[in-house]
């Protein structure tokens, strides 16, 4: 008994390190056929406005708030190529590695994860957010796995009622960083961190709860993407009010 807690604690610890850098790579760099957050929302947000666009940096390039109409819609559009790619198997193995080297999660599980990672983080860019920043990116990573907007403002303290910015967030400690992995590492564990997960899934987690065969409910990315979406507008972070 006390072998299995200790597997199951270094299980736990491994996969919220395995999220934290997944989280890194999908949001900044990209991994696999999974282009950045960054990069993608621009491209996206680029096609959209044509001759208009001004790149991040550009003098002239316009405020979140001045594009609002621009990103409302790119964001629409990030969703459904999502929820589309969610729902493409080709996904998974063509990931494959990249995901699951020592992590005791399904390879369907992992694919969804980064799907809907890549999503949250070029929301949170789009709406002002630097996804650079650890803290921010910690945010974004706990939304993008189906937390609840109030479990995110728990986890860094906040209490119902009160609402989180970027700036707030920046003064975490980066030992509450790691902290805070450790939790998102036990919520996925226990949700799919068996062999049982690939079918058997608690209720309730929008993330994977449509798992059949091994087939990704594409619905769930487009409840991660709204979710999100609802959660960093404003750039602001929101408690969601008790029921």
């Amino acid at each position: 008994m006390a072998d299995k807690k200790k597997a199951d604690e270094g299980a736990v610890e491994k996969t919220g390190q395995w999220v934290a850098d997944l989280a890194e790579k999908v949001m900044v760099n990209g991994v696999g056929p999974i282009t950045g957050s960054v990069t993608w929302a621009e491209d996206r947000l680029s096609r959209r406005q044509g001759a208009d666009y001004r790149a991040p940096g550009d003098d002239e390039r316009r405020s979140p708030e001045d594009m609002k109409d621009d990103i409302d819609a790119v964001i629409v559009r990030l969703i459904k190529e999502s929820v589309a790619a969610a729902g493409t198997q080709g996904f998974v193995t063509g990931l494959g590695g990249l995901l699951t080297a020592g992590v005791t999660i399904p390879a369907n599980v992992a694919a969804s994860v980064a799907i809907n990672m890549r999503l949250a983080g070029s929301i949170a860019h789009l709406r002002g957010w630097d996804i650079r920043d650890p803290h921010v990116r910690t945010v974004v990573m706990m939304l993008a796995i189906g937390m609840s907007t109030q479990s995110v403002l728990a986890a860094f303290g906040v209490k119902v009622g009160q609402k989180i910015g970027e700036q707030m967030i920046k003064k975490i400690p980066i030992a509450m960083l790691r902290a805070i992995n450790k939790k998102v590492g036990f919520f996925l564990f226990a949700k799919y961190g068996t062999q049982r997960a690939a079918i058997t899934l608690a209720k309730g987690v929008p993330i994977l709860g449509g798992l059949v065969g091994g087939a990704v409910d594409a619905g769930a990315t487009a409840v991660i993407g709204r979710a999100t979406d609802k959660a960093l507008r404003d750039d602001t972070v929101r408690a969601e009010e008790p029921k």
